[in-house]
């Protein structure tokens, strides 16, 4: 597990209004993906849990899964995004790799991954 630095996260709302806002939404059955380009020469990452699916804990525990998703597919993404992940209700009962591989076919759904890497 990689550690992720301050610049690579998303931690102002302004920055994550400005991607809900302005950015696209890919909808997925888990996770919902919001981005946008950011002109800079890596990725940044938010991730979003409502407070109707769950209490504090539950809501960490979908940002650790959604986060470690994140990092996972990282690699495969090409640099200059803001992203903002949102896992859903359905996110609450899947297993690591299906959050993963849902993660990764949203990415390629947008054009996130660098030309030549497929899913999984």
């Amino acid at each position: 597990m990689r550690w992720m630095p301050k610049s690579e996260r998303l931690r102002k709302s302004r920055d994550f209004a400005r991607v809900f806002e302005h950015g696209k939404s890919l909808p997925g059955s888990r996770v919902v993906v919001y981005y946008i380009e950011n002109g800079l020469p890596f990725n940044r990452v938010g991730v979003a849990v409502s407070k109707r699916l769950g209490g504090a804990v539950e809501r960490n525990r979908l940002k650790r899964i959604v986060r470690e998703a994140y990092r996972a597919s990282e690699a495969a993404l090409r640099e200059g995004l803001d992203l903002v992940l949102l896992p859903r209700s359905k996110a609450k009962t899947a297993s690591f790799q299906e959050v993963k591989e849902e993660l990764l076919g949203l990415l390629s759904e947008c054009s996130a991954l660098r030309k030549g890497d497929g899913e999984k």
